[in-house]
């Protein structure tokens, strides 16, 4: 009854020749118009990866029906997999994203995985282009083993072939490839799903930045070396103050985007502040996800904008023991502590606190029993962890906790019996429903916020917290605020801009100099007063009062030139942007400071630890 089913031979050919095209369309639909984004050059370009992919599928198994029900499967799945990340993500699929899949699986069920009617269409297109393939009844005559194997191989040859190719300067020249990593979205959909991902594998691997060697190195911190205060290791110092770091999860306030009114603030506390309070700007390097590079960029004071485009370098890069702010503080006398009440794998973060010198680790098991808001330990929760671990050290040993919150994680699509959203947004009519659970959850913050200040305002020891966002939320959440302002085109430079940019708030509970911290990190160029998240420790430090090592004392100068360096974008002093890309030429600062990334991230053999923690 089957094989009566069957399509003949030269329609299944037809069939065939079809196929890769369609799927390449239905893929693209997705996410994007490929008419309106695409042009021609680059539609080709990348049609020619569908064809080898299902060729290759071919001359593997000689049938037609393999390759187009199993090359179709394939393409279906990896469109619906982009499509996923891009919801709930807000950027596309990059090649290094299959090492976050267990990161990834582990917050899986807390998303809305339902489709619009568009999407749900061209997934019944995926559907019928398999069930039709599964029809044909081509087969390749190979009946010679050896020319069997040479065919496979020859397709294998070409595809490695475009894989070169489609990284090539000279090949992104001659079909006008979209170059700019700095809106994601935007060379994903010029460019195309297969040609952009294939074209980001080549920042898989980091090569050395030009001219470096340990000597390079030596001779840009020469300067610092000497200049940077020296303490012995283990000293303790009974003057340092306690030093809480609080990355909240996914803290921001969407009113950078536009103007739009609340019937209550959802950040009350937090403007209130003003005494010893020094309040600011952040420029991050991800948006919606990807929490571990801003952890990353504040640990360690290196950039993200000399690492490959959405690459995590907690699940790449880092393999070993690595200068940062815990172990620096440590060698100050410190007792060090991280905090994250969820899973210890989660971005490998058991391995790397321990690599970066934190002496104990609290994760999800030591907060059994804690209050939960949705499905998540709440802020206030860890909140009075850093209380436990305050009153029941040794009076007098100062303290660094850096507390990794998850309150507040995506995906705010869900409805819960323990949580009631209180901030409505006037005037969307009821279009902002995620927008204002988000706000919702953002004022939990300020009042947990609020609370801890309040506690440790009535401390005798001099205690530093300071609290800063990790990332906004995903576009679909702050999509209703650019409706009501109007704005249509949120690939543009400055609504680009404005969607990696986060708060943070640095409270003393005694008399700190803000003025003179301000100075240090006000910058008045254009219309930008901001910078960017690796230089926060160092902020931290000169507000604080701590030594600084001659890394930090070199990033205070080059902050002076760069104050915003991420994975998206560079701002000199002056206000000029300039836009990200693996293949220019970067002014001589920037070079040196890649050097001083690399030597930090990757050459631990040669590394001086003492150059970045002293």
């Amino acid at each position: 009854m089957f094989k009566k089913c069957r399509i003949p031979k030269i329609p299944s050919i037809l069939l065939w020749l079809a196929t890769p095209a369609i799927s390449f369309w239905l893929l693209e639909t997705l996410t994007h118009s490929v008419a309106k984004d695409m042009e021609f050059p680059l539609i080709a370009l990348n049609l020619v990866f569908y064809y080898l992919l299902y060729g290759l599928i071919l001359v593997i198994s000689k049938r037609s029906f393999v390759s187009l029900g199993l090359g179709s499967l394939l393409v279906m799945i990896i469109g619906l997999v982009d499509y996923y990340v891009i919801q709930f993500r807000s950027v596309p699929l990059y090649p290094w994203d299959i090492l976050s899949v267990k990161t990834a699986m582990s917050v899986s069920d807390n998303y809305n995985y339902s489709l619009d009617k568009d999407a749900r269409m061209l997934v019944l297109g995926f559907v019928l282009l398999i069930i039709i393939g599964i029809f044909t009844s081509w087969k390749l005559p190979f009946k010679n083993p050896q020319y069997h194997l040479l065919s496979v191989l020859s397709v294998v040859g070409l595809f490695v072939l475009y894989g070169t190719s489609v990284q090539m300067p000279t090949v992104h020249e001659a079909v006008g490839f979209y170059e700019y990593h700095f809106t994601p979205n935007a060379f994903y959909q010029m460019n195309g799903f297969a040609v952009s991902f294939i074209s980001n594998m080549q920042y898989l691997d980091v090569s050395k930045p030009a001219d470096y060697s340990m000597e390079k190195v030596q001779e840009i911190l020469e300067p610092y070396i000497e200049a940077s205060e020296k303490n012995e290791a283990g000293e303790v110092d009974s003057t340092y103050p306690n030093v809480i770091v609080i990355m909240n999860e996914a803290f921001s306030d969407p009113a950078v985007l536009g103007d739009f009114e609340t019937n209550i603030d959802y950040m009350p506390f937090i403007r209130s502040l003003s005494e010893n309070t020094v309040k600011g700007r952040l420029m991050v390097s991800v948006k919606g996800g990807n929490t571990a590079n801003s952890e990353y960029e504040f640990l360690t004071g290196n950039s993200m904008a000399f690492l490959p485009s959405g690459s995590v370098p907690y699940q790449q890069y880092i393999r070993g023991e690595m200068p940062s702010v815990a172990s620096q503080l440590k060698n100050l006398g410190y007792e060090t502590f991280s905090i994250h009440p969820y899973r210890a794998n989660g971005w490998n973060r058991n391995k790397v606190y321990e690599y970066f010198g934190f002496d104990t680790s609290y994760f999800k098991e030591s907060f059994t029993g804690a209050p939960i808001l949705r499905e998540y330990t709440t802020d206030l929760a860890t909140y009075q962890k850093i209380v436990d671990i305050y009153t029941a050290k040794t009076p007098g040993q100062p303290m660094f906790v850096f507390d990794v919150t998850m309150q507040n994680h995506s995906s705010y699509s869900k409805e819960y019996d323990n949580f009631t959203p209180d901030v409505e947004v006037l005037g969307s009519n009821g279009s902002a429903k995620l927008l204002e659970r988000y706000l919702s959850l953002i004022k939990v913050s300020d009042e947990a916020f609020s609370q801890l200040v309040g506690y440790f305002s009535q401390v005798d020891e001099p205690t530093v917290i300071l609290m800063f966002g990790d990332h906004q939320p995903a576009d679909w959440v702050v999509s209703p605020i650019y409706r009501m302002n109007g704005v249509e085109d949120t690939n543009s430079w400055s609504e680009s801009m404005e969607r990696y940019e986060v708060p943070f708030v640095l409270w003393a509970n005694y008399d700190i100099d803000e003025e003179a911290v301000r100075e240090e990190i006000s910058y008045d160029f254009s219309e930008y007063d901001i910078f960017s998240v690796n230089y926060l420790s160092t902020m931290l430090f000169e507000a604080a009062g701590l030594p600084m090592s001659p890394f930090q004392q070199y990033m205070k100068d080059i902050m002076k030139d760069y104050p915003v360096l991420t994975a998206n974008m560079f701002l000199d002093s002056e206000g000029v942007y300039f836009g990200v890309n693996m293949t220019q030429s970067l002014p001589e600062k920037l070079k040196d400071y890649a050097i001083l990334n690399y030597n930090l991230l990757f050459d631990a053999k040669h590394r001086k630890d003492e150059w970045y923690t002293r």
